[in-house]
Formats: C-alpha cells, sequence, structure tokens
C-alpha cells in the first residue's frame, strides 16, 4: 500500500485528501502573468520607446535584467505549482493530518486523533467564496497545537460533516 504520509497505518482508510481551491490558484496564477505581460510588453515596446536604451553595454545590461527577471519569473511559477501540490490536509479514520510545506526545504507535519477533537468550525467569506464553495475549516484541540486551520479548502461545510461524523463513529467504537 502506497502511503500518504510517514506515521499512515496498515489499516488507517483515507477519506479524503484536502489542497487549496483551484480558484485561490487561479488567482495566483493570474498575478504571475501580469507579472509575464510586463517583460514582454518591455520586449516589444521598449525598443520602439528608448531605443538607445537596448544599444551597446547600455543594451547588454538591458538583456541581463530581462534574463534575471525571466528567471524569477520561472521559480515563482515552480514554487506556486510546488507548493499548491505539497500542502495538504489528509482526513483519514483515525485522524486528521496537515501537512505544511513551508517552502522548498521545509514542512511541517501535523497530526490530530479524530477522538481528540473539541470543537469544529467552517466558513465561507466573500463573493468568490461563496460563489466557488471554498473557504476555511478550523478544528479546536486540547493539545500542543491549539487549532488545526485548513485555508481556501473547497466545499469546507462538507469537510466539517464528514470530520464530525468521523468522531462519532470513533466515540461509539470506545
Amino acid at each position: 500500500m502506497h502511503k500518504l504520509f510517514p506515521s499512515q497505518l496498515e489499516e488507517e482508510k483515507i477519506y479524503l485528501v484536502i489542497r487549496e481551491h483551484w480558484f485561490r490558484l487561479l488567482l495566483k496564477l493570474l498575478v504571475w502573468t501580469f507579472g509575464a505581460m510586463v517583460l514582454v510588453s518591455f520586449q516589444i515596446a521598449g525598443p520602439n520607446i528608448l531605443p538607445g536604451l537596448f544599444e551597446g553595454q547600455s543594451g547588454q545590461i538591458v538583456k541581463l535584467f530581462e534574463q534575471i527577471y525571466f528567471l524569477i519569473l520561472l521559480l515563482s511559477l515552480f514554487l506556486i505549482v510546488i507548493l499548491h501540490y505539497l500542502n495538504t490536509h489528509i482526513v483519514t479514520n483515525i485522524r486528521v493530518v496537515d501537512i505544511d510545506q513551508v517552502g522548498l526545504f521545509s514542512h511541517v507535519i501535523s497530526e490530530l486523533h479524530i477522538d481528540k477533537l473539541e470543537d469544529i468550525t467552517s466558513e465561507t467569506n466573500g463573493v468568490f467564496g461563496t460563489l466557488f464553495n471554498y473557504g476555511n475549516v478550523y478544528i479546536q484541540t486540547a493539545g500542543a497545537r491549539e487549532r488545526f486551520e485548513f485555508d481556501n479548502v473547497p466545499r469546507p461545510a462538507s469537510i466539517e460533516k464528514l470530520i464530525l461524523d468521523l468522531y462519532e463513529q470513533n466515540s461509539k467504537n470506545e
């Protein structure tokens, strides 16, 4: 069996694997597209507006800055996609696992056993959150990490209901 997280047990059944809503990814990609359009516009219109800037030694410096800007754009696109994919929330029949990718070389894995659940809240804010049905889910515990936060996840109310149902099933089994 393929493990999604390091401490996954063999008898553990995965109910949900949640990532940030696609609309939030789209917003980040739109900002990235704006940055790419700035570069393309500069390359097309720049030589017509400031022809002296693109000739000789100053032209080489401008090309260097264009290439650096392009590399920054490429790196930011890579980070947007990687962080979207690696920030994951997993709901199983035994626990809730929150995997937060902080940077390229740092991540935090937090686990909450379903029977330790104290309170769960879902919220949907704003026009886009309501229109595309995404929001936040907050899970309150008594442990060291008081509150689990699932930010901008799809269908927050159904996630809340599923976790509450799993909590009730676990409390009936004990």
